[in-house]
């Protein structure tokens, strides 16, 4: 008996010494996030630290192809039971993380996922427990393999690309966020829970875990320059559907879905994807620049349209080369309704900013310090065009056109 001990320690020893890839991951019930109205709402979610607020989507997960990983997942939610389901990676059944064919933690508990990498590209993990709750809830987040070499290279053998981004959609009905759906009963001896939900009404279209104003005041766009060439990888885990199109100058090319690359590359400007879809798009921008991504969020129930977000594509420099700057600025939305965004190219800017209208008359003046970026207040302008002249403290003068819905 002392020998078999002996023997299962040792080969637990070289499991452990043949992970490549460890994560730790921390399962919540107790987070908030603000929403564009300012409102806060009940948030469930995955964390990297104890005292780290829930917010989603989760920590992403990065991994190079042929990786063996394994992923701590600890239960610190003071509720329902918690799982990590690797959706769209081929992994066996006992670490796909689907309760009743894989295994459930409870609180204070801790479980390991273990798998080997699979192909490069974009993939999902979320909590397969009351999946529709605690996807909703926000315990969600993105997973993405790299080569095996870890290189800027779409898969072995694939395209090289500069710059990388991913975008992550999902849907947010307030009142499922309560505390009588997400603090639901759960009965761990059933193989089946049957848990009343609400009807599915979203008010928030998310991108990242922001949306409307929050898009703009952030950082979340995709960051490029004048020749470089964009891996964008697209993620849909809400349960609309999406439709993405792209600028024109972007020159879209879908290169592969749901981890698996296309036999050829599809050039679209539109994208559709479906709840659980995955797809990697390449692109280059050959001005300086700010263009948008418009998302729509389809009802499928209905067909329609019920909203639509922007991220901007921000072009700025020239790829290997960014001390050259032709274009000064941008102005985005635009048009715009409540509020632009003014975007530099290059160094800071100070100096002055005038609004004109097409009569001549200076509607707004600004004093602007050291600034890379802005925004520039419109509700209070009448519909039409504008002219937006700045003049930095050298006497260089510069403008843009805006439009005003």
């Amino acid at each position: 008996m002392r020998v078999l001990v002996v023997f299962i320690l040792l080969l637990s020893t070289v499991a452990q010494a043949q992970i490549d890839k460890s994560f730790y991951i921390i399962a919540r019930n107790t987070g908030e996030q603000i929403m564009p109205n300012d409102d806060t709402i009940r948030v469930m979610g995955f964390t990297e630290e104890i005292t780290d607020n829930a917010l989603f989507p989760g920590p992403t997960l990065i991994m190079n192809e042929g990786d063996s990983v394994e992923i701590e997942l600890f239960n610190f939610s003071q509720g329902a039971p918690h799982t990590i389901h690797l959706h769209g990676l081929d992994v066996d059944q006992e670490n796909d993380g689907v309760p009743a064919l894989s295994f459930e933690i409870p609180h204070l508990e801790s479980g390991f996922y273990y798998f080997k990498a699979p192909h490069p590209g974009a993939y999902l993990y979320h909590c397969h427990v009351a999946s529709p709750i605690h996807v909703q809830g926000g315990m969600f987040g993105v997973i993405l393999v790299r080569p095996a070499d870890g290189s800027q290279t779409t898969w072995d053998g694939g395209y090289d690309y500069d710059v990388t981004t991913s975008l992550i959609m999902n849907e947010v009905d307030t009142v499922w966020h309560n505390d009588t759906i997400i603090k639901h009963d759960y009965d761990t001896s059933m193989t089946m829970n049957m848990i009343e939900i609400p009807k599915y009404e979203p008010q928030f279209f998310m991108v990242n875990g922001l949306s409307e104003n929050q898009i703009a005041d952030s950082n979340l766009m995709v960051s490029t320059s004048v020749g470089a060439v964009a891996y964008v990888q697209l993620l849909n885990i809400g349960n609309y559907a999406n439709r993405l199109v792209f600028p024109s100058e972007f020159g879209t090319q879908i290169i592969s879905s749901d981890g698996r690359p296309f036999p050829s590359v599809e050039v679209s400007d539109t994208v559709w994807i479906y709840p659980g879809e995955r797809y990697c798009v390449l692109g280059t921008m050959d001005d300086e620049g700010i263009e948008m991504i418009d998302i729509d969020y389809v009802n499928l129930n209905t067909g329609l349209i019920e909203d639509t977000q922007q991220v901007p594509i921000v072009t700025e420099g020239f790829v290997g080369n960014d001390i050259q700057h032709p274009r000064r600025l941008a102005l985005w939305p635009n048009p715009a309704q409540d509020e632009v965004t003014v975007r530099f190219f290059g160094e800071t800017f100070s100096g002055e900013m005038k609004v004109f209208n097409l009569q001549g008359k200076e509607v707004q003046f600004a004093k602007i310090i050291d600034s890379k970026q802005l925004k520039l207040e419109t509700n209070q302008l009448e519909s039409g065009a504008y002219i937006v002249v700045f003049k930095d403290n050298l006497g260089n003068a510069f403008e843009e056109k805006l439009i005003v819905e």
